[in-house]
């Protein structure tokens, strides 16, 4: 039964992993968006050449306007007027507007959809890359954090990248048409605009690297307040139990005021953009009207010439302000594309080469550690030379004070790490010839901390053999004395739970778990403490149930109540990372060492209690 339950029992620091440069990030995000659309090529092209068409076509309209007035000025007085022609152009006028304008709603519907598709795959991969991630990355990052990138980061990536085509390309594209139509127009009034347009976009990148630090920050804020609040909801009674809510308070509020000031400098900063490129362009504009009537009263420039370079200089005003808005829009999403992506680039699980497939029915449960070294980390070393040799059948319990390394040995041997040196068998198969799920499917685990799943009660019992029916469910149900207060729940095997339902004791929550162990069968247990969080009665009910469930099967058993585990067939007693100790209890209580010390402590303390 593949879980990693035991892994996350180990304490989560609460830290991000190194800063990164924003404009790095963003440079690196675009080659990787680049690369991810460029299986939609085929739809961004057509959005590219449809929206490059409608641009070029608004850039022209003024122009075919001009013509009008410049027909209509030249007609008055002559009688030489056709009206069919005036109409045909207007006609025309109005067909291109519709064009040029119309085309939009097609580009954001396909834009739409090539950016919902990038986050569907990038979701698919997210997912799949949990799965594979080492669990060093899960131990040392908040699940909040975590959960931000793959949730928040990804919405405003794929807004980002909707946004991109008809927002920036297109305003673009419509900004350079109207540039060469001015050029063609009347070159000479063409370079009060040349001279002003460079002036604004120096003005927006400018403004553009001073806020590229602030939305990283802002994300990376996202992430930290998302993780106080998940630890917050789902610690809630410990964190009230303990009278931290102020402690919490204040971190939350620390948090959120840094939030605050990188949302309130960057949108400040960001929002200079539009004025000051609407006094750049208003500037020009009235130039070109005091230009363009000076030229027109000495008729160097017609009516309508001149008409037109009224529109353009309204026209060049919108694409200018258009572009200051998005560019902060693609920054923050290349910015959260960062997140992303460095998310999906850790390193991952080294793959499974295996050379056997074990068959789990015919698992005979035997298994040996040889000259085991282990480490967390490259320069601090664990477990130096870690040797054990449990046989089919055979009950070994774990022992040792906190830190000594008991449960690194079960996540070795679940894969959940790869060890340096040394090697594990499993049935004189080396792990590491095994693929990690075929491995973990020899494996049934009951846990000190039960975890319940979003589901019904039958649900969470089939977790440890999907295909099972009813009958099994309740079959295994009462052998672990778990039926009688499942039969009386609203809806019975139906009944709706999660880890958070507070009509479910502690107790009821480990039954559920032994439960679902018993039904997967395994042929190797791990149990820690499956009982502590069961009451006397419950506990002396299950007992007979629970040998049943070891018969036959290997049981590594990381023992906290020493009492619980006297009947053990090898006691191994850890220390810092190695065994100090192994033998029987009554074996270990005659080398009067560390386990007899560690024994009789405890005798002593449950005599005082």
């Amino acid at each position: 039964m593949p879980n990693n339950a035991i892994a996350n029992k180990m304490p989560k620091a609460r830290q991000h992993g190194g800063q990164r440069t924003a404009e790095g990030t963003n440079r690196g995000a675009m080659g990787n968006i680049l690369r991810d659309v460029a299986s939609q090529k085929g739809i961004i092209i057509f959005c590219v050449v449809i929206i490059s068409v409608a641009k070029v076509v608004l850039a022209v309209a003024p122009r075919i306007a001009g013509n009008i007035t410049d027909y209509l000025s030249s007609s008055v007085g002559t009688g030489n007027f056709d009206m069919n022609h005036v109409v045909s152009w207007c006609l025309l006028l109005l067909v291109m507007y519709l064009v040029g304008y119309g085309v939009d709603i097609v580009v954001n519907r396909s834009m739409v959809k090539v950016g919902e598709t990038l986050v569907l795959n990038l979701r698919n991969r997210a997912q799949k890359k949990l799965n594979r991630m080492k669990l060093n990355y899960i131990d040392t990052h908040p699940t909040g954090d975590i959960l931000s990138r793959v949730t928040n980061d990804m919405v405003t990536m794929a807004s980002s990248v909707e946004s991109t085509v008809s927002s920036i390309l297109g305003q673009l594209i419509l900004l350079v048409g109207l540039v060469a139509a001015m050029l063609i127009t009347d070159w000479r009034l063409a370079l009060i605009y040349i001279a002003v347009i460079p002036l604004g976009f120096g003005i927006m990148m400018f403004i553009m690297k001073k806020t590229n630090r602030l939305f990283l920050q802002q994300n990376n804020t996202v992430g930290e307040l998302n993780a106080l609040v998940s630890d917050t909801y789902s610690n809630h009674m410990l964190m009230k139990s303990y009278g931290c809510e102020k402690k919490k308070l204040e971190d939350f509020a620390k948090s959120n005021k840094r939030f605050y000031d990188s949302y309130v400098q960057s949108r400040f900063l960001s929002g200079f953009v539009i004025p000051m490129n609407t006094i750049v362009n208003n500037v020009a504009y009235l130039i070109l009207c005091i230009v363009g009537g000076i030229m027109l009263l000495k008729n160097k420039l017609t009516i309508g010439e001149f008409q037109a370079f009224i529109f353009y200089g309204n026209m060049v005003s919108s694409p200018m302000s258009t572009l200051s808005t998005s560019m902060n829009n693609i920054q923050n999403g290349l910015t959260a594309a960062g997140r992303v992506y460095e998310f999906l680039a850790e390193e991952e699980d080294v793959p499974d080469q295996a050379v056997k497939e074990l068959t789990v029915s015919k698992v005979k449960g035997e298994v040996e550690f040889k000259n085991v070294v282990f480490g967390y980390t490259p320069d601090k070393v664990l477990m130096h030379d870690v040797s054990f040799h449990a046989r089919p059948g055979m009950t070994m319990a774990i022992v040792g004070p906190s830190g000594a390394g008991k449960t690194t040995l079960i996540n070795l041997l679940l894969r959940f790490y790869e060890i340096d040196g040394g090697r594990i068998f499993l049935d004189a198969t080396d792990i590491k010839d095994i693929t990690r799920d075929n491995l973990r499917s020899s494996f049934g685990m009951v846990l000190q901390d039960t975890w319940i799943f979003d589901g019904t009660i039958a649900d969470n019992i089939r977790y440890g053999k999907p295909d099972a029916t009813m009958e099994e469910i309740r079959a295994v149900a009462k052998q672990v004395q778990c039926d009688s207060f499942i039969e009386k729940m609203s809806e019975g095997y139906e009944t709706y739970v999660s880890e958070e339902n507070a009509s479910l004791s502690s107790g009821e929550k480990q039954l559920l778990a032994i439960a679902r162990t018993m039904l997967a069968d395994p042929k190797i247990l791990i149990l820690d403490e499956a009982t502590s969080q069961v009451d006397t009665k419950t506990e002396f009910l299950i007992a007979r149930a629970m040998d049943k469930l070891m018969e036959n099967r290997t049981c590594f058993m990381i023992a906290h109540r020493l009492f619980t585990i006297k009947n053990a067939d090898a006691i191994l007693y850890m220390e810092e990372g190695d065994i100090k100790e192994v033998g029987s209890h009554s074996d270990l209580m005659k080398l009067n060492g560390k386990y007899a010390s560690m024994y009789r402590q405890a005798a002593s303390e449950d005599t005082v209690a």
